[in-house]
């Protein structure tokens, strides 16, 4: 109560984005998956802190809602979510629906219509349900012997990380091959991402092949903001004209060629919270605490109050 009654009166013009990525039933250990799931209970706690905290607002819709918060109203708060995963339409939606909460939901429509995975999403099975180790991996994707301390899934990811796109798309190629077929609910085909619009839930773009912005060409990067936008676009029945920057990468040159291509929001992972005079291309994003609520809460209040985050989420970044 103490931290809501601060953070209200404080005539701070600031608002908060958070991203999440999977919700499964139970949670999963960050050490050992690229981009772990928050379990559902805890997800629900999170939730209902939240809409006794913060005023609930479309990821669109930030910005305005900063620029025009008071002292004493509650300070605008903004949930997203990245990759199409069917954990959207399982859990996150209900949870949401029950609670009348808002969401914007950054997808890529790679799988309207058959199932996909992508790369890191393949990587994680090879570790877990192939069986593959780590030796036999390095050799079928032609990958070095680790250096100091740079092995494991996170080392290998990282490595496929800075690769070019093409190479990544071959490596993702050979994992799909020691995987076998990507899983039947792989992705989010056309009936769940009707359901999410049905749901009143706003979509925004996530790109089509998810490649790192910054380190393309200015050809593959016009390219990447228009592919496939037009097809996820005749789905939803709307203009995207909001981003998530694929990894959560960007620079000033994407951001420009993101306004360039009609979108007027861009997301990025930087930790940090959104003010008036925030770069509406370049916002950044909080990846929650998947720690105690009460952590969650005290993380929230410290970025609105404009502290740093005390630490940053074990992640691939691959969302």
């Amino acid at each position: 109560m103490f931290l809501d009654l601060a953070t209200r009166l404080s005539g701070r013009r600031a608002g908060l984005a958070l991203v999440y990525h999977r919700v499964d039933a139970s949670q999963q250990d960050r050490d050992t998956h690229l981009v772990a799931a928050i379990g559902s209970d805890r997800f629900e706690d999170q939730l209902d802190r939240l809409r006794s905290r913060y005023r609930l607002v479309p990821a669109s819709r930030l910005p305005e809602a900063v620029r025009t918060r008071r002292r004493g109203q509650r300070m605008p708060l903004a949930i997203t979510f990245d990759d199409d995963l069917s954990s959207h339409v399982r859990f996150a939606m209900p949870m949401l629906v029950r609670r009348g909460m808002p969401a914007t939901f950054f997808l890529s429509g790679a799988s309207l219509d058959k199932p996909v995975a992508f790369w890191w999403e393949r990587l994680q099975r090879a570790f877990e349900d192939a069986g593959v180790d780590e030796p036999e991996l390095r050799r079928e994707l032609s990958l070095a012997a680790p250096r100091g301390g740079s092995g494991g899934i996170r080392g290998i990811a990282s490595e496929i990380e800075a690769m070019s796109p093409e190479r990544r798309e071959q490596v993702s190629r050979r994992l799909l091959r020691l995987t076998g077929a990507d899983p039947s609910d792989g992705g989010l085909p056309r009936q769940d991402v009707g359901a999410l619009v049905a749901a009143g839930f706003e979509i925004g773009f996530h790109t089509r092949r998810h490649h790192s912005l910054p380190p393309l060409s200015d050809e593959e990067l016009e390219r990447a903001m228009s592919e496939g936008r037009g097809e996820l676009q005749e789905l939803v029945g709307a203009e995207l004209s909001l981003i998530a920057y694929p990894h959560g990468n960007a620079d000033a040159r994407v951001a420009r060629a993101a306004r360039d291509a009609g979108y007027r929001v861009g997301f990025t992972t930087v930790p940090e919270s959104v003010v008036a005079g925030s770069d509406p291309m370049l916002l950044g994003r909080l990846y929650p605490s998947y720690d105690s609520v009460d952590r969650f809460e005290l993380e929230i209040a410290r970025m609105l109050r404009g502290k740093k985050a005390r630490m940053r989420v074990r992640e691939n970044e691959s969302g």
